[in-house]
């Protein structure tokens, strides 16, 4: 999971009011109805913070390539536009002679495709948005991480996702100023996610039966629901909140999390708790078997980032267990169909066979009647 690489030195900038910002020059006209400019906003993120804008009574404009679902919200205006590493590439002629009271960027981490989208508004919007990643944290050794803890520097080159999104901020940083609003989520789970973790999970538990739980339980997992992300961008905006935001979900020890998915699923599971040394003597590498779970030796305070931040300004998060709910249903709305690293296929990305699950939990039962 790219979430797990991190960078950036975090520049916290100073909240202000929109009116302060435009320091008497009007660059757009107001409107009762909030114009709100999406980048992307048809795959997975995406549309949440759509769906959050148009609950919040916005007029909203997604600017993407028209490829990605391109039937999803048929009733908001769509502009085409095409970004590319190459700055000679890009295409953003519809955007012309066009303002908006806001700009969500969700989706890059390259800093070259940030940058020349980012300048290209800089004199077209009011409040620019960047979702970035809790992935800029230079380290996890210590729980509860803040907005101000210190970030991995980029050295040039071709990035990694976490550097990417660390360079990235940097750039809409020096755009616009204190006009900004940077967010930093966790690993983001939910709807429409195609992602195998959760899901995997979730498949096997409504089986029913007997199932493994790797570890303790006191490990940690930390999620944050897609639709929790693009509610709090459009609390931001209706705010004037600006500055860096972590959104994280609330930290889980993965008993909760998996006491969470079984109620989710409504199946009857029962856990068998088998410590770490015995998988591993089964299976070397069985972590691949248990998506989500991370041992101690793996910093654990990457699973318990603090949101605080945003919690203070009124934003609230759904209930696991919703978010849990949410990623059945779309998996059961896709046929049951779990996807690979290649995309939706009829199979998990590393299965844990069922008879091979069952020889496990025989030989663990076996040695502790």
């Amino acid at each position: 999971m790219r979430r797990r690489e991190f960078v950036l030195r975090t520049c916290t900038l100073a909240g202000t009011t929109a009116a302060s910002l435009f320091c008497g020059k009007r660059l757009w006209a107001s409107s009762p109805r909030k114009r709100l400019l999406v980048i992307g906003g048809t795959d997975f993120v995406g549309p949440a913070v759509v769906e959050a804008g148009i609950i919040a009574g916005y007029h909203v404009t997604l600017l993407n390539r028209g490829l990605t679902n391109p039937d999803l919200f048929p009733y908001v205006e769509h502009l085409h536009g095409f970004r590319s590493i190459d700055e000679r590439d890009q295409g953003f002629s519809e955007l012309s002679g066009r303002t908006w009271d806001a700009a969500i960027d969700v989706w890059p981490s390259d800093p070259t495709m940030v940058d020349t989208l980012a300048r290209n508004l800089k004199d077209r919007v009011g409040h620019y948005l960047y979702v970035s990643s809790c992935a800029v944290y230079k380290s996890f050794e210590k729980p509860g991480l803040t907005e101000d803890a210190p970030v991995r520097d980029y050295h040039g080159g071709v990035p990694n996702y976490s550097d990417g999104k660390a360079e990235s901020e940097r750039r809409v940083i020096q755009i616009f100023g204190q006009r900004l609003t940077v967010v930093r989520p966790c690993s983001i789970d939910g709807y429409r996610n195609d992602g195998a973790n959760l899901q995997t999970w979730l498949t096997r538990l409504q089986t029913g039966g007997l199932h493994i739980a790797p570890g303790t339980g006191s490990e940690r997992v930390q999620i944050i629901d897609a639709k929790d992300v693009g509610r709090f961008l459009i609390h931001c905006i209706e705010r004037s909140l600006f500055g860096v935001f972590n959104a994280t979900g609330e930290s889980l020890t993965f008993q909760a999390f998996l006491e969470a998915c079984r109620s989710a699923t409504g199946s009857g599971t029962e856990f068998v708790w088998i410590p770490e040394d015995f998988l591993r003597e089964q299976d070397q590498d069985f972590e691949r078997f248990f998506p989500l779970w991370s041992s101690h030796t793996f910093p654990q305070g990457f699973f318990q980032i603090s949101g605080d931040r945003a919690l203070k300004t009124g934003w609230t998060r759904r209930p696991f267990q919703e978010t849990a709910a949410d990623v059945l249903q779309w998996y059961r709305e896709r046929d049951g169909k779990l996807p690979t690293a290649n995309g939706p296929a009829g199979h998990w990305l590393d299965p844990l066979r069922a008879d091979r699950e069952v020889e496990i939990i025989k030989r663990w039962k076996a040695l502790h009647p």
